[in-house]
């Protein structure tokens, strides 16, 4: 725990980390509005953001948003969300087998099949309520706001980390079609993409698009001898904007995805004695390290195939009605997923343990929103949100005890879960513009959240449903405690609030800001206790305070954007695997997650754009005494003073971009974004086998485009570094028999893509 005066140093770090990055920003705008103008007339595009749930621009909105423009993942080849974060500082996105991980400022959520999200994900204004909803959903993206804090009041109540704000690319009134190839050779990864848009009719304008992607995978499989993960996904999109009169707009938008995977990335990355000696037997030449080779039998069977086919489906009707100067939103939406699961859960050519869970989530969801028109002494957003949401996860642990030092045999751990959550919310937020300079904006939502939820676990003979007579036994070694509830049921009845003080006296606006939300409790599907008290955890909620600043300065060619934080999170949500056979998931008492962000993009010349970012993280527990331990030190442990998972405390990127003509009217561009990050943790328990080093990576893409803007053409390299890294690792379970093992899912190495586009006209 830290003393009072490792507090203190806390304190006056972080005060000196915000003098700093506002004095730094006040130079710099001051440097740029006497620099010489004279050479260079571009100026930076504006950017407009609707992380306030109306179109502003970027400079105006009083919170920290970043934002990815769709033009930059076209750029560099991006194919999902994990990749077009990768290099935002204080910000982490993570797929693994549960579910994506999402991190903003160190918080999020980890991975359990019950959790609701503590980033919310929302693309066109729908929320995405689980890890896996939004994987297909990443295709012909406009736009990602990365909105930074609690967003409690217009997003709702899972959002206590901040939100992904997610913007697809909607038809025009001209016509427009594409096809586009990448291709990355070495790992045998194909990627088309079709997209035709346009009018339909006078009033009708209608956009579809297609997206076929095939990988070989980037693990060698030493063992097998192939290749591993493959996958082979399909996914289509097609969106209808009818605008009947000028007061009226109306977009429907459906979309399916399906996908399948052979084979895992997962490697073991520390073995004790007794398992490798157990790995031997079959793999005498296993290593143990790091890198982007396994020994495993991934898509050998039974028990050791590792496979996944998931189906994603979304429907969204958007109405929107001008009312005098008013606007009327609706936005009605279905958004669900199906998936099938089956892994190694020993992660070794052994064939011992299996795992594999089917998966059902569907949400449907109403808001109704009223927005004033801007420009006047008093501007408001208000509206009313409407959910139900229905998940389904039936999974079961296979244990062959003859292949470890227990012979009992065979036998199945099955589970099976079912919730319901209803919710309705009311909220609203009003803008005071007391004078030219200052405002005062208000905002306030009401939520009320009612669980319910069926839960069973009992053991069966592999192979047959007949009851295991070992049963005891398995309870004994800590692998579960037979039970059945049905009908238990939580509810959560919240206020949340914001205020935020605005001032913009000269091209520079300041704010101030405090918020508190919340996340609702829940129950853990993957207890296996038997103890009903253990299944249910409480409420998530944090205060929030914020200053920062935002400018546009030398004539619109530099924009930069500052922020110093402090939040306080009570009863924070976390899971952490416990060894041996389950998620388990608790309460913190209180965290802290505190910090500063700088941002800056500058049009240095007509031809040159520079972009710089930085964070500086200090989130740690500041009361946590019954948290997870590592290997051999105990069954809980005292984690107050400890940092948080994927926190490093410093993180940052850097990008260039050259654009320029050549003389027979080919325009090429380069691009280049370098991502460090100083070492971070990706397990709560903090054991040095979940520690990832200091790291940096470095992307970088050349683009050729026809002077007619037919054809282009491009080169794109990922990783360029080499680095070897990971941002997921976990305990090999049965560590109480086998002893401490860990696993590891490697991140790609280098790649080099080729993309090729041809637009029709």
């Amino acid at each position: 725990m830290f003393t009072k005066t490792g507090r203190k140093a806390r304190v006056r770090a972080l005060t000196s980390t915000a003098t700093a990055v506002v004095a730094l920003t006040g130079i710099g705008v001051a440097n740029a509005q006497e620099a010489n103008e004279e050479t260079t007339t571009r100026t930076l595009d504006q950017v407009i953001v609707t992380a306030r749930k109306r179109e502003e621009n970027l400079v105006t909105v009083p919170l920290s948003v970043s934002v990815v423009t769709g033009a930059d993942l076209d750029r560099l080849g991006v194919q999902r969300l994990d990749e077009a974060l990768q290099s935002e500082p204080g910000v982490n996105v993570t797929p693994t087998p549960v579910g994506d991980l999402l991190f903003i400022r160190g918080i999020g959520s980890g991975q359990n099949q019950g959790f609701e999200m503590s980033v919310g994900t929302f693309v066109d204004g729908v929320h995405y309520g689980r890890g896996r909803s939004s994987r297909h959903a990443f295709l012909d993206v406009e736009s990602i706001e990365v909105l930074k804090g609690p967003q409690p009041i217009l997003f709702g109540k899972n959002t206590t980390a901040g939100a992904f704000n997610i913007q697809t690319r909607k038809p025009g009134d001209e016509f427009e079609a594409s096809v586009d190839l990448h291709v990355e050779p070495e790992f045998g990864t194909f990627q088309t993409t079709g997209i035709i848009s346009g009018p339909i009719t006078e009033n009708l304008l209608g956009r579809l698009v297609l997206r076929s992607f095939q990988t070989d995978g980037y693990v060698e499989n030493t063992f097998d001898h192939v290749d591993e993960p493959s996958r082979d996904d399909l996914v289509g999109r097609g969106t209808l904007v009818w605008t009947p009169t000028d007061t009226l707009e109306v977009t429907l938008k459906g979309e399916y995805g399906d996908g399948a995977m052979e084979g895992g990335r997962s490697q073991v990355t520390q073995a004790s004695p007794l398992l490798q000696q157990l790995i031997a037997t079959v793999d005498p030449g296993a290593e143990f390290n790091l890198d982007h080779k396994k020994s495993g039998s991934g898509v050998a069977a039974p028990f050791n195939r590792e496979y996944e086919d998931d189906t994603t489906y979304n429907g969204t009707l958007t109405v929107n009605l001008d009312i005098g100067e008013y606007t009327l939103t609706s936005i009605s939406s279905y958004v669900g997923f199906d998936v099938g699961y089956s892994f190694d859960a020993d992660f070794t050519p052994l064939d011992f343990l299996h795992q594999q869970w089917g998966q059902h989530w569907h949400s449907w969801a109403q808001e109704l929103r009223l927005a004033s028109p801007t420009g006047r002494k008093f501007e408001y957003t208000g509206g009313i949100y409407l959910a139900t949401e229905k998940f389904k996860n039936a999974k079961d642990f296979a244990i062959d005890f003859a292949q470890t030092p227990l012979p009992f045999g065979s036998t199945y751990r099955i589970q099976n879960f079912s919730q319901t959550t209803d919710s309705w919310s009311m909220f609203a937020e009003g803008t005071w513009n007391l004078t030219d300079d200052f405002s005062a904006i208000l905002g306030y939502r009401h939520t009320d959240d009612q669980k319910k939820a069926n839960k069973e676990l009992y053991w069966s003979q592999y192979g047959s449903d007949v009851p295991d007579p070992s049963i005891t036994l398995y309870t004994g070694l800590g692998l579960g405690v037979a039970h059945f509830y049905k009908g238990i049921e939580r509810s959560t009845d919240d206020d949340s609030f914001a205020l935020t003080l605005r001032y913009k006296p000269n091209d520079v606006m300041y704010y101030a800001s405090y918020t508190q939300g919340f996340k609702a409790g829940g129950f853990d599907e993957s207890d296996i206790s038997g103890n009903l008290d253990n299944i249910n955890f409480d409420d998530e909620t944090v205060d929030s305070y914020e200053v920062g600043l935002k400018a546009d300065s030398l004539n619109g060619r530099m924009r930069t954007q500052a922020a110093v934080f402090y939040n306080q999170y009570d009863n924070l949500q976390v899971s952490q695997f416990d060894g041996v056979a389950a998620l388990i998931v608790g309460n913190a008492a209180q965290a802290i997650s505190s910090g500063a962000e700088f941002q800056t993009q500058l049009a240095a010349t007509n031809q040159l754009t520079l972009s710089f970012a930085a964070t500086y993280l200090d989130a740690y527990y500041d009361m946590y005494q019954g948290g997870p331990c590592a290997y051999g030190q105990g069954s809980f442990c005292d984690l107050s003073g400890k940092e948080l998972t994927f926190s490093p405390e410093w993180s940052g990127s850097i990008t260039a971009r050259w654009e320029d003509q050549l003389a027979n009217g080919w325009t090429y561009a380069l691009d280049g974004r370098l991502f460090a990050t100083t070492e971070f943790y990706t397990e709560a328990d903090l054991d040095p086998f979940v520690r990832q080093d200091s790291f940096a990576k470095l992307d970088a893409s050349i683009a050729m485009t026809s002077p007619d803007d037919t054809w282009q053409f491009s080169l794109i390299g990922k990783n360029l570094t080499d680095e070897t890294t990971f941002h997921f690792a976990n305990d090999i379970p049965l560590s109480n028999i086998l002893g401490n093992n860990y696993q590891t899912y490697v991140d790609p190495p280098r790649t080099i893509a080729l993309q090729a586009r041809y637009r029709f006209h």
